[in-house]
């Protein structure tokens, strides 16, 4: 009766290893599939935000394109469809990797091809900063550099009538431009900003529009 009790329970043992195994192996490859869906492109929201398969939405980090409604607005959507709609895309991130509505903040690639770069190249966009994006990354300064080609070239939106002021302000630790009537640079600290002569000036060095008084 003993031997039979331990040969039991030997058997049970046995079966609940291959039964974790089991769900082991079919648990890796559920969690496989998601990993290697998640990156299609099932939807393009506008010039520079994307929804991947699942719901997640990704931002691509670093730009801005005009609003719905703006000049150049389809351009940069149908862009952006073109090369990644149901598509699979790769993601590369900086230090944050969501804002603070959930999106996914990245450097999108479809192959070897540089979305976030292609749309700057197009003058489809602005290059567009935040603390936690430095200036001097190395991203950031191939995206500075498409951004004045399409300055160069005057094409999209640096085609566009513009009414320049005299002069334009950047408060310090800010990457925004504002022109000199803007709310935001209403109530100036001296010492605690900056002047240039020429917005073009202003973005070579990396600072971005602001998007209330549109410089």
């Amino acid at each position: 009766m003993g031997r039979k009790k331990k040969k039991i329970s030997l058997i049970t043992l046995i079966l609940f290893i291959i039964a974790l195994i089991v769900f082991r192996f079919v648990e890796d490859i559920d969690n496989d599939i998601p990993l290697r869906d998640r990156f299609k492109v099932t939807k393009v929201i506008d010039g520079d935000t994307i929804e991947l398969k699942g719901g997640d939405r990704v931002r691509l980090l670093s730009i801005d394109t005009p609003e719905k409604g703006e000049l150049f607005y389809q351009e940069a959507k149908d862009l952006l469809k073109k090369y990644t709609l149901q598509k699979q895309v790769e993601l590369s991130y900086a230090e944050k990797r969501r804002d603070r509505y959930g999106r996914l903040l990245a450097y999108v690639y479809v192959d070897s091809v540089f979305l976030n770069k292609i749309i700057l190249e197009n003058g489809l966009g602005y290059l567009y900063l935040f603390k936690d994006t430095e200036s001097k990354r190395k991203k950031t300064q191939e995206l500075l550099i498409a951004q004045q080609s399409a300055i160069d070239a005057s094409i999209g939106i640096w085609s566009l009538p513009y009414s320049a002021e005299a002069y334009y302000i950047n408060k310090t630790g800010s990457f925004r431009l504002h022109r000199p009537g803007c709310n935001s640079v209403k109530k100036l600290i001296p010492g605690k900003y900056r002047k240039f002569e020429s917005r073009i000036d202003a973005l070579k060095t990396g600072l971005s529009p602001c998007r209330n008084c549109k410089p």
